[in-house]
């Protein structure tokens, strides 16, 4: 009976510890399959787009979320950087007022050139995906500043250079009028020492005409004072032909 009753409760503790271990066991079964059983959130891929920096001014920026899958709605032109030819009806990009005839600037942060064409073109058929368009003819504000800089200069060197012509042409017109106020000078200076050379040879004209006139004068009172035979044969001999003969009578001892 002992024996019995020792066999008997020794099969009972056994049984005991079984139960506690089946129990245990249990217990981290639906541990680990509660464990198995949560859904662990998947990051979605809109964490791909918080590396995004605010757009510069100017440029406009368009969200496509998750859900938001199937065309963009939105034709492009060939090149770099590509045009936004049309904006389909009734599509995401027309809900969303994507402008026409813009320039796509950046997918996804990354800049519409040759080198990013892969980055670019599997951007676009991910979900979220960020668009970034602006007008035709922006340029960046650096560059913009940078222009304009370069405007400001070429115009300081352009009002240098009018400031420049000025003073030169104004230095040109000075010297031609103080040429032309020398030529008159001069011209005046020749006038008036002509005027003073005509009048002096006026002057001896006249006197040597006065001079003339009284020796002619004196002369007709010498021949006045000869006889009239005598005038009357040097008139003759005065109208004579050279080398003819001719007669004179009168006074004696003449040839």
């Amino acid at each position: 009976q002992e024996s019995s009753s020792s066999g008997s409760s020794s099969s009972g503790s056994s049984s005991a510890s079984n139960e506690k271990a089946d129990v245990k066991r249990k217990k981290k079964d639906n541990g680990e399959s509660a464990a198995a059983s949560e859904v662990l959130p998947v990051p979605q891929e809109t964490s791909k787009l918080d590396h995004l920096t605010p757009p510069e001014e100017g440029i406009q920026r368009f969200l496509w979320a998750a859900d938001e899958t199937g065309p963009l709605g939105l034709r492009f032109s060939g090149g770099f950087p590509p045009l936004i030819l049309a904006v389909i009806p009734d599509s995401f990009a027309a809900k969303k007022g994507v402008p026409p005839n813009f320039e796509v600037h950046a997918i996804n942060g990354h800049a519409l050139v040759p080198q990013n064409h892969e980055k670019v073109m599997s951007g676009l058929k991910m979900r979220p995906v960020a668009l970034d368009v602006r007008p035709q003819g922006w340029k960046p504000r650096e560059k913009v500043k940078e222009l304009e800089r370069k405007r400001e200069r070429e115009e300081a060197e352009r009002q240098a250079r009018v400031e420049k012509e000025e003073k030169r042409r104004e230095q040109v017109a000075q010297e031609v009028a103080e040429q032309a106020e020398r030529e008159a000078a001069e011209r005046a200076v020749r006038e008036a020492q002509e005027r003073q050379e005509r009048a002096e040879l006026e002057r001896r004209a006249r006197e040597a005409k006065a001079k003339q006139k009284a020796k002619e004068e004196e002369f007709e009172k010498a021949l006045t004072a000869d006889p009239p035979e005598l005038r009357k044969a040097a008139n003759d001999l005065m109208e004579a032909n050279y080398g003819s003969a001719g007669e004179l009578k009168g006074r004696r001892g003449l040839p």
